[in-house]
């Protein structure tokens, strides 16, 4: 319970005032455990929301005031790392030029536009789903974020000793990530349960969401030495765009996925 209240405490704005970090950073690392659960609480009112937007506006203002509420609800915390990796991995080519550009509390000309253009794709992205793949979609969405922030942090060392973000990745090894993801897991198979259909979108969706947040860390790694506090924000915000981006494609789909649907449904209907 204490790792899911410093999770929750740290990834979003809940008011939590007795809760503390410690300088050394392995409360944060403690609670990267309950990350995939803080997210899905978050991703519960977000869903809710969504659901409760289109009762009275079309689909684009509604992703709009999701993408708002969430923007908020976290304080922007992924929205700024995403910022500053951009700038320090596309907008230099020297390593101290990158650190700098991410220390930078400006936001330069490459973050503005890689914040541009994948806040626009994910609203695209959840504006064009039929209305009742929606709710789940910003539930998952939000799931494979934060799930993707373990994934990219607990395979590679941080780029510098210094800072709560390097410290909180020193603490992060597999065995934190194999946890998390059986909480993430748990949470997949609920939306499964009861949304059988949604099995193959929602599943190949979180892989293209962990897969390009481990390579974002494998570049960043290989361009810096290691991470950083930016770099996990940028895994979070870039798996939460990919999820959308899988999502999307198995379900318009169609015809050529149905076999595939009847074939998991059945298996499920028999398990």
């Amino acid at each position: 319970m204490k790792s899911y209240l410093r999770a929750l405490a740290f990834l979003t704005v809940a008011p939590l005032p007795f809760i503390r970090f410690e300088k050394g950073g392995e409360d944060l690392t403690a609670a990267a455990v309950a990350f995939p659960l803080a997210g899905a609480t978050l991703g519960l009112v977000l869903a809710a929301s969504a659901y409760a937007i289109m009762l009275i506006l079309p689909p684009y203002p509604m992703a709009v005031v999701v993408m708002a509420l969430s923007f908020f609800l976290t304080r922007g915390l992924h929205f700024d790392g995403l910022a500053d990796t951009a700038d320090g991995l596309m907008g230099t080519t020297d390593r101290e030029k990158a650190f700098k550009a991410m220390k930078d509390s400006a936001i330069g000309v490459m973050g503005a536009a890689v914040l541009l253009f994948v806040y626009l794709l994910k609203l695209s992205l959840l504006a064009g789903l039929t209305p009742g793949a929606i709710p789940a979609a910003v539930f998952l969405m939000i799931v494979a974020g934060r799930w993707a922030i373990v994934c990219s942090g607990s395979w590679f060392p941080p780029a510098r000793d210094r800072g709560l973000g390097d410290l909180f990745l020193r603490g992060l090894k597999p065995a934190v990530f194999f946890k998390a993801s059986l909480v993430a897991i748990l949470m997949l198979i609920l939306v499964f349960l009861w949304k059988p259909d949604l099995l193959l979108p929602g599943a190949i969706g979180v892989l293209v969401a962990l897969g390009v947040a481990y390579l974002l860390a494998l570049y960043a790694s290989y361009r810096l030495g290691g991470l950083t506090g930016d770099i996990l924000g940028a895994a979070s915000e870039l798996g939460e765009l990919f999820f959308l981006i899988g999502y999307f494609v198995i379900l318009q789909s169609g015809d050529t996925a149905e076999p595939i649907y009847r074939t998991v449904i059945l298996l499920a209907e028999r398990i």
